[in-house]
């Protein structure tokens, strides 16, 4: 991996990022922005921009606006943010994940996991390579392998779903 510094929209697509870091960047993200968000849910859009720019530290989004750029961006950089903090936690994405077709619902998935996998694999030869993980590399690592849990995750719950579906009353 190089040892160049990333550029902070770099990071926010490799790392997981503090709770402000990644609010901002979900509405930076956000089609229109700040802007399109403040006026989608009828706040004011230059009071919302500082409380999201990581220039203006006195200023936070409170717990609702924080919950109206969650349900509008559904990005899911919020999630991993909310997540580190507590700690050994994981947040599951399920939407599209079952569908009608039990052999598709088992395999969704599957090959998106091996190259989570492969991708692992790849970043961790490179950040070891010289025998030294710099902070940004662990950072990386740390996405990957909460990505990799995910999908293992996603897995298992449409083998249960599969199961809970197809087994029928005498199958017990």
């Amino acid at each position: 991996m190089s040892r160049i510094a990333l550029s902070c929209v770099e990071r926010a697509q490799r790392e997981i990022l503090p709770l402000d870091l990644a609010l901002y960047h979900a509405a930076r993200d956000y089609p229109g922005g700040a802007a399109a968000i403040a006026a989608t849910t009828g706040r004011n859009a230059t009071t919302l921009q500082h409380k999201l720019s990581p220039t203006h530290p006195s200023h936070s989004v409170n717990i609702q606006e924080f919950g109206e750029i969650l349900e509008l961006t559904k990005d899911r950089r919020i999630l991993d943010a909310v997540h580190a903090l507590v700690g050994d936690t994981t947040w599951q994405e399920l939407a599209e994940a079952y569908t009608n077709d039990m052999p598709e619902t088992l395999t969704t998935g599957i090959a998106e996991y091996f190259r989570q996998v492969a991708d692992l694999a790849e970043t961790w030869a490179k950040s070891i390579g010289d025998g030294v993980v710099t902070d940004h590399e662990l950072a990386a690592i740390r996405l990957q392998v909460f990505r990799g849990i995910q999908g293992l995750l996603g897995m298992f719950n449409r083998a249960t779903y599969v199961n809970q579906t197809t087994r029928g009353a005498d199958h017990g």
